[in-house]
């Protein structure tokens, strides 16, 4: 969508932008000052589709009965995931837990 620019005899002012949906709505301000005869104002309003874009993640794929779906290793492609390959998460550190000693009391 092209907003049309001022000149010297025409200014336009944008009162507002805005995403309804998906559409891009203008509301536009011009204001005519070239001719002192033919001076005026008009608010006009312009519309526009807008394409929305959505991420697609991968996630795990599913039989009719919710359960998880196996990759096939005989296979290139990687039928455990759908949208993409299966995101890279580092491994998990593990921590060594440490024994606690007892304390031993001597007793008298």
């Amino acid at each position: 969508m092209k907003i049309p620019e001022s000149t010297s005899y025409l200014t336009i002012e944008v009162i507002s932008d805005q995403i309804e949906g998906n559409e891009r709505v203008v509301h536009i301000r011009k204001i005519c000052t070239g001719n002192p005869v033919e001076q005026f104002i008009t608010d006009s309003v312009i519309r526009s589709p807008v394409e929305v874009k959505e991420e697609t993640k991968p996630r795990r794929a599913r039989n009719k009965k919710g359960h998880y779906v196996k990759d096939d290793p005989s296979t290139p492609e990687n039928e455990a995931w759908v949208g993409g390959e299966a995101p890279k998460v580092a491994p998990k550190k593990t921590t060594r837990r440490r024994r606690s000693r007892k304390s031993t009391e001597v007793s008298k």
